[in-house]
């Protein structure tokens, strides 16, 4: 395990850190696109420990990953050979959208962080259905949208929705034009719920201080009560930044490690516990992962430690897991398969 991570760390993030950080993305997804061993390289793992199901979808384990990486859905059966349970790709609009000026992506090494102001650059919605109707099942795919305005949503769902497992609606991108209100919220999944019977998760914003966090928990609560069936927490920090030709972006990985668990249960308690949870932001590492999910989180979601980890990453948060559960079991100690021995 250690030593498949070790070629990435030698060899892989020098090479694409050499690159400015969209070349580096851009040769990643060419190398998707290439017939290579997928499973060896991720050096994925099944075991019934990590087994769980997620708004009644099955899965092989609980780590996702994030939107972001593949936006037009065109290599996620690449990329769930890795390992993950799950993979959701995107985030996909209505319309085909350029996105924002380069640069629009900036690397912070020193905290394991991204800071991006991509502007949701995609395809569009009709372009997303067809790589999916094209591409193989490698584990379950759900695919995230974020257009705001609820006609062009209903619309790039019904383009979306035929081969998707899934639908993770993207209300808390600082890239987006997303009116941070329960009342919003609420009408979107109103009008997504009768026009599919598939889990349909919300990403919601972080929270810090207390108007921020009335705000997000009111739409946690305007999304369940119109039939969301549970959430992502959560979405990039939006931060100044002026590498970015905006000025401005969203942060993720490493400095937003410890507010997620956080989050994670001020939503489940807000909501009553009833919907699951997907934790994402900052997880790196099997602790990581497994505080996650002992704060209630049904599945975890990386993106940035992929980046900064390698594609080894979802092997070893998995067998992480499975040997946390082992040990506890040897010990005579029943805990729930998050825990986690070590990072």
């Amino acid at each position: 395990m250690r030593r498949r991570q070790g070629w990435y760390a030698a060899v892989g993030r020098p090479a694409f850190f050499a690159m400015d950080p969209e070349s580096a993305h851009r040769v990643a997804l060419r190398l998707l696109g290439l017939p290579l061993p997928w499973s060896r390289i991720g050096n994925a793992i099944e075991h019934p420990a990590l087994e769980t199901t997620l708004a009644g979808v099955a899965l092989r384990n609980p780590i996702g990953l994030a939107a972001g990486f593949d936006k037009t859905c065109e290599h996620l059966d690449a990329l769930g050979a890795l390992g993950f349970g799950y993979v959701v790709g995107g985030t996909v609009t209505r319309d085909p959208r350029p996105g924002n000026a380069r640069p629009r992506i900036a690397r912070s090494p020193a905290r394991r962080a991204l800071v991006n102001a991509m502007g949701l650059p995609n395809d569009g919605a009709a372009a997303t259905g067809r790589h999916l109707a094209h591409g193989r099942r490698t584990c379950p795919r759900f695919v995230s949208l974020a257009d705001e305005a609820v006609d062009d949503v209903v619309g790039a769902l019904a383009l979306v929705e035929p081969h998707a497992d899934g639908i993770e609606l993207n209300a808390s991108s600082p890239n987006a034009g997303w009116e941070h209100v329960g009342e919003h919220i609420g009408r979107v999944v109103r009008e997504l719920r009768p026009r599919t019977g598939k889990p349909l998760f919300v990403k919601l914003p972080p929270f810090t201080t207390p108007p921020e966090r009335a705000r997000v928990l009111a739409m946690a609560i305007a999304a369940r009560d119109e039939g969301a069936n549970g959430f992502t927490c959560s979405n990039t920090t939006p931060v100044l930044d002026r590498r970015l030709s905006t000025g401005r972006g969203g942060l993720s990985g490493g400095p937003l490690t410890n507010d997620t668990p956080r989050i994670v249960a001020e939503v489940l308690a807000a909501t009553g516990g009833e919907l699951p949870v997907n934790a994402s932001g900052g997880v790196f590492t099997v602790a990581d992962a497994a505080r996650c999910l002992d704060a209630g989180a049904t599945t975890v979601q990386v993106y940035t430690s992929l980046i900064y980890e390698g594609p080894a990453l979802p092997g070893i948060l998995a067998r992480g897991l499975v040997a946390r559960r082992a040990a506890s079991r040897t010990l005579g100690v029943e805990v729930p398969p998050s825990e986690n021995p070590s990072a």
